[in-house]
Formats: C-alpha cells, sequence, structure tokens
C-alpha cells in the first residue's frame, strides 16, 4: 500500500485556497453562533448553573428542616375490644305453614300489624270436617248408653263380661272418633303461636294449598339478639354479661348496647371460634331479624394507656414505626401496638410519655431530618403575647403622664382651623364687595 504523502498536499499553489476555506469557515461559524447565540443561550446557561449548583441545593435542600404536625404521648383510658360481625336473630320466629291440603276461605289480618298470641290468621273451609264431627258425637253417644245398659246389666249379673267388654271398647273408640274429627277441624284454623309482627302473604282467599306449603312468617323482634362469634384465643376473656356495642349499615348514626346472654358450649373445630349471643331490647321495634351488624365486644378497660393517633404510624411489612421528634431531629422508633379505640392506639414498647410524635409529613422524613411545626410554638406565643402586654401598658402610662402638654396642642390646631369672626371669608363674592364699598 501506497504511504500519504501530506507535504505534497500543501504545495505553494494550494496554501491561499486552503487558508480561504479556514478562513471562510470560522466566519460561517461566527455567524450561526451570532444567529442563533439568543435562542440557545439561555439553555445553556441553565444547564450550566443546574450542573454546577446541584449539589450545593441538595445540601441546602437537606439542611432546611421539614415543616411537620407532631402531638405529644399521653397517658389516658382505652377498653379492650374485640372487633368482630354478626347477626341479628329476632327473639321468636316462626313460618307458618298449612297442617292439611284444603281451600282457604278467609285471610283475617292485615299484612304487617301487630298480632296478639291465638289471634286467628287464616280460616280453612271445614264444612265437610263439621259434618265428620258430628257423625262421631252421634255415635259417641249411642256407644255411651249401650255402654252405661251394660254396665247395669254386668252389676246384676244378668249379661255375660264378654258383651260388657265389647260395649267398653266401642264407647271408647267411638270418643277416640270424636277427637280425632275435632283435631282436624282444629287444623282448620291457623291461630298466631305468640305476640309479633305478621309478614307479608302471597296468597288469597278461594287458593287451594297443599300440606306443609309456606304461608306466612310471624316474628318477635322484643328483644332481639345478636349472633357472633370470637376467636378461640379470647376464650379466656369473655363471660356472660359483658357488654357490646352494635352498629349497623342501617343505622349509621347509631350504637346499640347489647348484653352477652350466652355462651357456646363447645368450639367449633372448622373455624377454630366460639359462639356468643348478645341481648339487644330493641323497645322501639328500631331492629329487624337478619340484619349485618358490626360487634365491638368490650372485655376489658385500661386506665393508664400509652396512647398515640392512628395517623403517626407506619407500617413497613410486619413492623410498626413511628417518628420520634428529640432535639429537632425526627428519629424512626419500631413499636408494639395494642389496643385500638377512636383514632388512638396503645403504645405497648420502645416510648414512653411527653416525647413528641409526628402525625403528619412523614412521607418526606429520613432518619437524622431536622423537623419544624407549622406556626408558633405555644411558648413563643406566650412570649408575645406578654410582650403586647407590656407594651400596652407603657403606651397608656406615657398617655397619663403628658395630657397636659396634648391638650394645648389640641386646642391650638381647633383654633386654626376655626375662622376668626374679624377677618373676612374668602368666600365673599367681588361683587359683594363692591356693593360695599
Amino acid at each position: 500500500m501506497k504511504k500519504i504523502n501530506f507535504k505534497d498536499m500543501f504545495s505553494k499553489d494550494k496554501t491561499p485556497y486552503i487558508v480561504g476555506g479556514v478562513l471562510a469557515g470560522v466566519l460561517g461559524l461566527w455567524v450561526v453562533g451570532k444567529v442563533t447565540g439568543p435562542l440557545f443561550s439561555p439553555y445553556i446557561k441553565d444547564a450550566c448553573r443546574s450542573y454546577l449548583g446541584e449539589d450545593t441545593a441538595r445540601a441546602a435542600r437537606q439542611n432546611q428542616p421539614v415543616v411537620v404536625e407532631m402531638t405529644r404521648i399521653k397517658r389516658g383510658k382505652i377498653t379492650r375490644r374485640i372487633d368482630t360481625v354478626g347477626q341479628l336473630r329476632a327473639n321468636n320466629e316462626v313460618t307458618l305453614r298449612s297442617e292439611m291440603p284444603g281451600k282457604i276461605s278467609e285471610i283475617k289480618f292485615n299484612e304487617g300489624e301487630h298480632i296478639n298470641k291465638g289471634d286467628v290468621l287464616i280460616q280453612f273451609e271445614d264444612a265437610d270436617l263439621r259434618a265428620e264431627l258430628e257423625a262421631a258425637k252421634a255415635e259417641l253417644t249411642l256407644r255411651d248408653a249401650d255402654h252405661q245398659r251394660l254396665t247395669q246389666l254386668k252389676e246384676k249379673r244378668i249379661e255375660s263380661i264378654k258383651k260388657y267388654d265389647e260395649a267398653k271398647a266401642g264407647f271408647e273408640a267411638a270418643k277416640a272418633r270424636v277427637d280425632k274429627a275435632q283435631a282436624a277441624l282444629d287444623k282448620a284454623v291457623i291461630k298466631a303461636p305468640f305476640e309479633g309482627v305478621i309478614g307479608l302473604i302471597d296468597i288469597d282467599p278461594g287458593a287451594f294449598v297443599q300440606a306443609a306449603q309456606d304461608l306466612v312468617k310471624l316474628v318477635d323482634n322484643t328483644p332481639i339478639y345478636a349472633d357472633f362469634k370470637v376467636p378461640e384465643k379470647y376464650l379466656h376473656d369473655i363471660s356472660v354479661g359483658q357488654l357490646a356495642e352494635i352498629t349497623l349499615d342501617a343505622f349509621p348514626d347509631q350504637k346499640f348496647v347489647a348484653t352477652v346472654e350466652a355462651i357456646d358450649s363447645s368450639v367449633d373445630g372448622q373455624s377454630h371460634s366460639i359462639a356468643l349471643r348478645a341481648t339487644i331490647p330493641n323497645d322501639e321495634g328500631l331492629l329487624r331479624s337478619g340484619l349485618y351488624a358490626h360487634v365491638s365486644l368490650i372485655i376489658g378497660e385500661k386506665p393508664d394507656a400509652l396512647l398515640v393517633p392512628e395517623s403517626a404510624l407506619i407500617r413497613d411489612g410486619n413492623k410498626e414505626m413511628v417518628y420520634v421528634v428529640h432535639e429537632g431531629k425526627a428519629h424512626p422508633i419500631t413499636i408494639l401496638t395494642g389496643t385500638r379505640e377512636n383514632g388512638m392506639v396503645e403504645v405497648l414498647t420502645n416510648l414512653k410519655e411527653d416525647l413528641n410524635v409526628v402525625t403528619a409529613g412523614q412521607i418526606k422524613l429520613v432518619p437524622g431530618r431536622a423537623v419544624t411545626t407549622q406556626g408558633p410554638k405555644p411558648e413563643e406565643a406566650l412570649k408575645a403575647l406578654a410582650q403586647s402586654l407590656e407594651k400596652a401598658k407603657e403606651e397608656s402610662a406615657k398617655g397619663q403622664e403628658k395630657p397636659s402638654e396634648d391638650k394645648p396642642k389640641e386646642e391650638a390646631k381647633k383654633d386654626e382651623s376655626q375662622p376668626s369672626e374679624d377677618k373676612p371669608t374668602e368666600d365673599v363674592k367681588p361683587e359683594e364687595k363692591k356693593q360695599e364699598k
């Protein structure tokens, strides 16, 4: 391969062209810079400033305190509770069914009204049943007469014992047929087994129903029960007579107090929980059977618990922590919590009373970051108030010392402001002056 000799390229005859091209290129770059400089120079300057001042700005931001909200840890009363869910159950509830096939002749209640025990609710057609009862009663009368006659003959030893026994058996059988006919007639009438509120019925008079067909529901909700379950680990904490607060989606602004009435005799082997039943008076009749209930069972009370707001808690996986403010800096502390009630949480470990914890702004914090609160501190506010009161006292004292000096000045000002009676006012017109002359 032949070597390139650069000296041959820069001969004397080519030198002017080369120098001219270089000068033209430099001139072109200068013109382009002049034209485009105003457009790109701000961006270039910003980039340089950003690059050069990034570390300084970051350091300044790290040294600047973060504005947070904090509160002081206090001791207070908190109740130990078990929160669970349950369902309301009526004191008495039954679905009335027909005991025999037949045609409904009359419905003797209004849907949704209060029913007393023993009231007739539904009447079936019973003409054939009454006829059977009358026939059974007539046969009973005949068998009774035969039985009495043979009893007298037996006592006189005129009739045999066999005929007496047959007459007695016929009498007992006739009596049983009367009882059977009366029972069938009673089934033609459905009565209320207890006092309560009747439900809705979808059957009209004249309809033919089958035996065991559902007709209408009767419910007694006074009192009403709340059935719920708690985990088996709380078995030693529960007892009859404990109170529970019941909240319902149907009445979100009300709380109902229930009393534990009974505890199940065994633990459910599948869910590992035990069932409880609590009583709610329900005198006003607001609660209905079947409502979904949120149950908060009170199992104890702690009068001196260490409390922090729930907003101060930060969850990191399975751990819970809070930021404690000490000497103006925030430090994360891992804690163990206990009972929660009304937005407050019981702290069991690693904290003590009168420490300050951050309740808002934790997302901006890192360990050791300086913090400050919004607005003046209480001590500074009291100090400013005292200073303003002292200043007001001093001003009032000065005003009482120099009343005489201020008064002549004020009177002089008043005299200057009032026009003199001897001097003519400037408002007199020239024509009026001529007339006076």
